[in-house]
């Protein structure tokens, strides 16, 4: 049997996409840790060759513990030039002992077509404290763009992509006409930070972020030096450490915990 890709995937909380429309990425927990997940549901896309599959889905601790498996079930491939795309809703009340990430592996008649995070949300818990920065770390580490919401003087928000520097949960960005534009990042006090994931494709949670521009030059130049290495597709190489000395501002964005 040719190998299938599962191409994206999220498991996601009903309650949430119902009210809003909007996929939030969690497994969603009422009350104090353990206790047993909110019905979600499980968007998932496969390419592979034409034909028809058993899938067994499997839910998987931070342990490696399995926690919980679908029943199996059928799904139909169109072929590998398509994108087949399915759903299930999850009414099942899976215990959730851990905050931490657990992981949704995909089977196609046996065989792993391959596997996402998920993430744990309790807002009641506070077992769960932190474990969105967490979470946000670790995304952040696998992605180069993340997404920053900067108020306006003119009472306005601007939604803008940015490539960053990581320094644990800290991210510094280099701003300037000549690099990327990001107006009047340094005029505010407090910024919104959407961080996305790059193994589900979708957002996993906003980080309020204190805003302070990097004026001692040692740390500018260490921070621009580790740039050279974050930033895709540079224009002028090496030379540009120099241009971002003359033309652009650092900005950390530090997550209020």
């Amino acid at each position: 049997m040719a190998r299938v890709q599962l191409m994206s995937a999220m498991a996601y909380d009903i309650e949430k996409h119902e009210s809003t429309g909007l996929a939030d990425p969690v497994i969603r927990v009422l009350g104090e840790l353990p206790g047993t997940s909110q019905p979600f549901g499980i968007h998932r896309v496969y390419k592979g060759s034409q034909g028809t599959y058993e899938e067994v889905l499997v839910l998987v601790d931070p342990d490696g513990t399995v926690i919980w498996e679908s029943h199996p079930r059928y799904v139909e491939l169109r072929g590998a030039m398509f994108e087949d795309l399915f759903r299930r809703q999850v009414d099942e009340r899976i215990p959730i002992t851990s905050n931490g990430e657990h992981t949704l592996v995909f089977y196609l008649d046996g065989q792993i077509a391959g596997r996402v995070p998920v993430f744990i949300d309790a807002p009641e818990s506070v077992t769960s404290a932190g474990v969105l920065l967490e979470a946000a770390e670790t995304a952040l580490k696998k992605g180069s763009i993340c997404w920053i919401r900067i108020p306006q003087p003119d009472g306005t928000t601007l939604s803008r992509p940015a490539w960053y520097v990581q320094q644990g949960s800290k991210l510094f960005v280099v701003k300037g006409e000549t690099e990327q534009a990001l107006p009047h990042l340094e005029d505010n006090d407090v910024v919104t930070v959407v961080v996305k994931s790059k193994d589900i494709k979708a957002a996993i949670g906003e980080l309020t972020c204190d805003v302070r521009v990097v004026t001692d030059a040692d740390e500018f130049d260490k921070i621009a030096a580790l740039g050279l290495g974050t930033r895709l597709n540079l224009p002028d190489g090496e030379a540009a450490l120099e241009r971002w000395r003359a033309q652009c501002t650092v900005v950390e964005l530090s997550p209020r915990g």
